[in-house]
C-alpha cells in the first residue's frame, strides 16, 4: 500500500517500487524449483550415467561446487547454487561489448558516455567500494577489484525457445556453457585472452581442473538439468 506519486513522494515512490520488485523475486513463479534436479533431489526421477557422471565432478574434481552448492539446506532447502560471494575469475574483456563505442555518444552536457573508449575496464565490486564515500568500504576496494557476483546456475540453459541466443559471465564473453566449461578447466594451461582485470583473479578453484573432454561434457549436461519446467 502507498503512493506511487513520482512527483510529490519521489523517494518514498522508488522505495515501494524495490519492495515490490523484491516481493516478486521471492515468489514462487520466480523461485519454480522444478528441473530435473529438483525432481531428482526428491526422489522422483533418475539422472542419467553422464548427468550423474557431471553431479559428481562438479561437486569435486570440477570444484564448481565450491562456489555453486548443489546439496540441500540443513532444513531441506532447495539448494540455490550460489554462494552469494564475489569472484574475479580472470575473463577476458569482451570485445562486443557496446559499450566500448560509447565513446562517440554524448550526454547533455557534451561529455562522452564513455570516455575511456576501448580502454575501459569493469572493475566490479571493487569500482562500487571505492566510490560509495564510506571509508570503511573504500578501504576495501583494493583487495575487491575485478570481482563480481558469484550467480546461481539455476535456469543456467534456460530460454525461451530452441536456439535462443545465450552470453555467460558478467560482460558475456562466452556464448556456450561448453566454450565456459573449458575456460575454468583450461584458463591457465592454453592460449586465453589476458583478463579484463588482472587483480585478484581467482587461482585456487579453475585455471587447471584437468578435467578431459568427456568430463567437460559431463559437467555441462549436468548444467542443463537445473533448468526449471522439467516434465517428469
Amino acid at each position: 500500500p502507498g503512493s506511487l506519486d513520482c512527483v510529490d513522494d519521489v523517494e518514498n515512490s522508488y522505495d515501494r517500487i524495490a519492495l515490490s520488485i523484491e516481493a516478486y523475486e521471492d515468489s514462487a513463479e520466480v523461485n519454480q524449483f522444478s528441473s530435473k534436479y529438483d525432481y531428482y533431489l526428491e526422489g522422483l526421477v533418475e539422472l542419467t550415467e553422464q548427468e550423474m557422471w557431471g553431479l559428481e565432478l562438479f561437486n569435486n574434481k570440477g570444484m564448481c561446487a565450491a562456489c555453486h552448492p548443489s546439496e540441500p539446506g540443513a532444513g531441506g532447502e532447495a539448494p540455490l547454487c550460489t554462494d552469494f560471494t564475489y569472484d574475479n575469475l580472470g575473463v577476458p574483456k569482451n570485445p562486443e561489448n557496446p559499450f566500448y563505442d560509447m565513446d562517440e555518444i554524448f550526454l547533455d552536457d557534451g561529455s562522452p558516455i564513455n570516455p575511456d573508449g576501448a580502454d575501459w575496464i569493469d572493475p566490479g565490486l571493487g569500482g562500487f567500494l571505492a566510490m560509495s564515500m564510506r571509508p570503511e568500504w573504500e578501504s576495501k576496494a583494493e583487495e575487491n577489484f575485478g570481482k563480481h557476483k558469484v550467480p546461481t546456475l539455476r535456469n543456467v540453459d534456460k530460454r525461451p525457445g530452441k536456439g535462443f541466443p545465450k552470453a555467460y559471465t558478467h560482460n558475456g564473453f562466452f556464448k556456450t556453457l561448453e566454450e565456459l566449461v573449458h575456460f575454468y578447466n583450461t584458463r591457465d594451461v592454453e592460449s586465453w585472452p589476458p583478463p579484463e582485470v588482472p587483480l585478484n583473479v581467482n587461482v585456487d578453484e579453475l585455471g587447471d581442473l584437468g578435467l578431459t573432454a568427456d568430463e567437460e561434457a559431463a559437467i555441462v549436461a549436468f548444467m542443463k538439468t537445473l533448468s526449471d519446467g522439467y516434465k517428469p
